[in-house]
């Protein structure tokens, strides 16, 4: 039976909630099914200390309790991206979900209970998705033009109300892994990519090549630098430190049972130390002290309950 839609009009968005005969609560409460896959962003939301995980059926939080879950809206979320007021995302309804689909951009501000529909709802689906932690600046790459959107790089700084398409200049990678925005100087954008990290400091119409590093599987960006993941000699996973305006760079040690490329990096706003990385075989460790320690939250996707 599908879950009546509840659905409000605030300031001209759409805010929607599903519930379910019952009118139960959206809570995050105890896992009942340990087994994660498919997990499509991470981060820290709504400028709190808890570690989120966005997968292919709903959102998964991790705390001084542990692992918790979602207990409704079980979508498969896309291009996740936490911000200090909540968090954005694209992707498709669960089953039986009266939302369209695909979400277009969306943002969530109760830690997805309920959604704003900002812009090309039912139209797109943005795999490529980044925003600035404080500042909201959104950049999505798309793949599927319309007559409101082009191909490539777009920004909008006002939540999906306008759009500018970014030229690019400089960019010539042909793959690419994800798009990383400064938390908050909305202009300057990183793109991570089989071809190397790319940095624009001008909303994306110009960028650089930032080092000589290949095979970047991800990057974020933190107020001065930031941090990139990459697979070296003997296909050795690699994490890597940087300042902007500066070659230097430092290595943070990963746990030597890593083998599987780092998919996701996550930075906690409260502590500068604090990092959270995943790979592709859905293994999470997370470390307080930049690498000195690692404490595993998941092993080949299996969420592990301690802290």
């Amino acid at each position: 039976m599908k879950k009546p839609l509840v659905g409000v009009v605030l300031g001209g968005l759409l805010i929607l909630s599903a519930c379910s005969n019952k009118e139960a609560s959206f809570t995050y409460e105890e896992v009942t099914n340990p087994e994660v896959n498919h997990i499509h962003g991470t981060g820290y939301s709504n400028g709190g200390p808890d570690f989120f995980i966005a997968s292919h059926a709903g959102l998964y939080a991790f705390g001084k309790d542990g692992w918790k879950e979602a207990n409704l809206e079980k979508n498969d979320y896309m291009g996740f991206q936490p911000t200090e007021d909540g968090f954005f995302a694209s992707g498709h309804p669960a089953v039986n979900s009266d939302l369209k689909n695909p979400f277009g951009l969306m943002k969530s501000t109760d830690k997805g209970a309920t959604f704003k529909q900002l812009a090309f709802y039912g139209e797109i689906d943005f795999h490529y998705l980044g925003a600035g932690y404080n500042s909201n600046a959104v950049y999505v790459f798309n793949e599927t033009p319309t007559a409101e959107l082009k191909a490539g790089l777009n920004y909008t700084l006002d939540e999906g109300q306008s759009w500018t398409a970014s030229k690019m200049e400089g960019y010539s990678a042909t793959t690419l892994s994800n798009l990383a925005v400064h938390p908050s100087s909305e202009e300057i954008i990183a793109i991570g990519s089989q071809e190397g990290l790319f940095l624009s400091i001008d909303y994306g119409a110009t960028f650089n090549k930032l080092n000589d590093a290949t095979s970047v599987t991800y990057v974020t960006l933190t107020e001065d630098g930031g941090y990139y993941s990459s697979i070296k000699e003997q296909e050795q996973p690699m994490l890597q430190k940087f300042t902007i305006g500066e070659t230097k760079e430092s290595d943070i040690p990963l746990p030597e049972e890593i083998r599987s490329p780092v998919q996701f990096i996550a930075t906690s706003p409260e502590n500068s130390e604090e990092l959270v990385v995943t790979t592709f075989d859905n293994s999470i460790y997370k470390t307080s002290d930049a690498g000195a320690t690692w404490n595993q939250l998941a092993n080949a996707g299996k969420l592990i309950s301690s802290n």
